[in-house]
């Protein structure tokens, strides 16, 4: 067994007292607030990680690109596309005008999502709710 693999079965061993003192010696800071088993899981990755040289350029290269996850983008809707949509035992036609605005009954809304409140009462993602979103 190598040192790394000893290591790291001490780490699972170890009670909660005992994995917030080895981060407080690893990282020179308190240990953050979660399960033991997380603390104990991050070490580890710790001790891989300088045992292993780390993170590679590239995924490195992609976590910091990454950002906060967003939804993909509903596909655009171009002025006179149709939609229909049963909702509440009836049928619901809407027509797409300029700039993502749409008519339905002789009334025009601002958004799918205006129109999917309007129908519903409830708050819809206007996409979603006439099934566009990709």
């Amino acid at each position: 067994m190598g040192k790394i693999d000893a290591q790291l079965l001490g780490l699972a061993v170890m009670k909660p007292t005992e994995l917030k003192a080895e981060w407080r010696r690893v990282h020179g800071a308190p240990p953050p607030r979660v399960a033991a088993s997380l603390l104990a899981r991050a070490l580890a990755h710790d001790l891989q990680c300088a045992a292993q040289g780390g993170v590679g350029e590239k995924a490195r290269q992609r976590l910091i690109g990454a950002g906060p996850a967003r939804a993909a983008p509903a596909p655009a809707l171009s002025a006179g596309t149709q939609l229909v949509r049963e909702w509440g035992g009836e049928s619901h036609h809407v027509l797409m005008e300029e700039k993502g605005r749409c008519s339905y009954r002789g009334q025009t809304f601002p958004s799918l999502s205006a129109l999917a409140r309007h129908i519903t009462g409830a708050h819809w993602s206007g996409p979603r709710f006439f099934g566009v979103k990709s």
